[in-house]
């Protein structure tokens, strides 16, 4: 049983996990079996559709497909619903929040959320509002997709409160995509290995689901232990790596993924942002002459260092790529079905700036469950590294699906700047400014 093994920075305080867990208990018999709100248990729910057509409506064939914050979408779309809708929908946001383990999402982030969606609604004699633990699983980059992960919690909690059919059973049937595409002409991405299921499966069936959110994560253990697997079979698989020998004692996640994990890379923080604008020329007198030797002698170091920290990634990646999600994948991006072509290509096309294009607006591609990833390999020997326009622009529009890993002294260190990048991209674009800067300079802790 890992019921109590969590993801988090916490992974060994066995006390403070129980409370975790425990708290979701108390949240599932308000909202799940009682039908009321967790804040307010005077108010019904699920006593009626209302709900369930409201968010429909609202959230889903009312889409955003603005670039705004998901904070001032979901405003937007609730403007003057009713408090019963609103206080559902704080009700979705506890259960989206709650298990997130992550640096930039504390607790009093997520309770400031809760607050903000129930609006006028809120007053201080409502419960649990507040929340008082740091999470259950890290999210990473899986944070990001949050409509499709709300979207699919939302459309469980439809079929459950009104089948109360076996939980795990409807969870791994959910077609998101279908579901929503029936709601809207928008065409929403087609995403199947969110973390909000692999969450939910956990939280109503933690006796036979790990607390892991992601797929790449579990097939990585399952292959870590010689077993066969697919998508239908690989959570029964590590159930069955548990049985067979390894164990209820351990995380399987730490061992294989985490920080027991001999091939983990390190984490490094951005602590500084400097934006350098296009410099105008102006006409001097003072000279300014330089070595043209020495010169050439650091720029060719800059570039020698730059592909030898590109072969060191792709080296740390190569065997846990997924080629035929690859292939699959990138075929998407074609007009015409070239598959034969892209697998005769496969290892050329996971180094992609080597083989393909240096200048590429990221490095190397990989895959995480059914998705494709982009990398974005930088280089230093101190602590600075640098992002252009194009770069900025593309980690923005692919947000979901990129990452920065960075190689100093032959150490790859992992650089999670998505919610910085959204911030700079967000802060140009709605300040007017043009993109005049000719880079972006990230200082990096690498005691991260």
């Amino acid at each position: 049983m890992s019921r109590y093994l969590l993801t988090n920075s916490k992974m060994y305080d066995i006390d403070q996990n129980k409370r975790t867990y425990n708290k979701f208990l108390e949240f599932k018999k308000s909202f799940f079996e009682n039908g009321v709100s967790f804040f307010d248990e005077s108010i019904q729910l699920f006593d009626d559709d209302e709900v369930f057509n409201e968010f429909e409506k609202r959230i889903i064939t009312n889409y955003d497909a603005s670039k705004n914050d998901s904070l001032d979408k979901y405003q937007k779309q609730l403007k003057n619903c009713s408090k019963k809708m609103r206080h559902f929908f704080a009700n979705i946001i506890w259960l989206y929040n709650y298990p997130i383990h992550s640096q930039t999402k504390k607790p009093k982030t997520k309770t400031d959320e809760i607050r903000t969606y129930l609006d006028e609604y809120y007053t201080d004699k409502l419960n649990n509002i507040n929340i008082d633990y740091e999470g259950i699983a890290s999210w990473g980059m899986l944070s990001h997709q949050k409509y499709e992960n709300i979207n699919l919690i939302y459309f469980f909690t439809k079929q459950y409160v009104k089948t109360k059919d076996d939980p795990n059973k409807i969870l791994n049937n959910i077609n998101l995509y279908e579901l929503m595409s029936n709601l809207s002409n928008e065409k929403f991405k087609n995403i199947s290995a969110l973390a909000s299921r692999h969450i939910l499966n956990y939280l109503f069936n933690p006796d036979e689901y790990e607390p892991i959110v992601d797929t790449g994560c579990k097939e990585k253990i399952a292959n870590h232990f010689n077993k066969n697997f697919n998508n239908q079979s690989l959570d029964s698989v590590l159930l069955e790596i548990r049985k067979e020998g390894f164990g209820f004692n351990e995380s399987l996640y730490d061992v294989v993924c985490g920080e027991q994990s001999l091939n983990q890379n390190n984490n490094a923080k951005v602590k500084e942002i400097d934006i350098s604008e296009d410099k105008e020329f102006n006409l001097s007198l003072t000279s300014n002459y330089f070595d043209k030797n020495e010169y050439f002698k650091r720029e060719e170091t800059k570039i020698e260092n730059g592909k030898n920290a590109e072969l060191l990634v792709y080296e740390s990646i190569k065997d846990n790529v997924n080629i035929k999600v690859l292939g699959r994948e990138i075929n998407k991006l074609f007009d015409k079905n070239i598959i034969t072509e892209i697998h005769s290509q496969i290892d050329k096309l996971i180094h992609y700036s080597k083989n393909f294009n240096a200048f590429a607006p990221f490095d190397l591609l990989s895959t995480r469950g059914e998705e494709i990833i982009y990398i974005e390999v930088k280089s230093t020997t101190n602590s600075d590294i640098y992002f252009s326009n194009n770069e900025i622009k593309f980690a923005y529009n692919h947000i979901d699906n990129y990452q920065v890993k960075v190689v100093k002294n032959e150490i790859i260190y992992d650089l999670d700047i998505s919610d910085l990048i959204i911030d700079i991209y967000n802060s140009i674009k709605n300040n007017n400014q043009k993109w005049s800067f000719e880079t972006i300079k990230f200082r990096v802790d690498f005691n991260g």
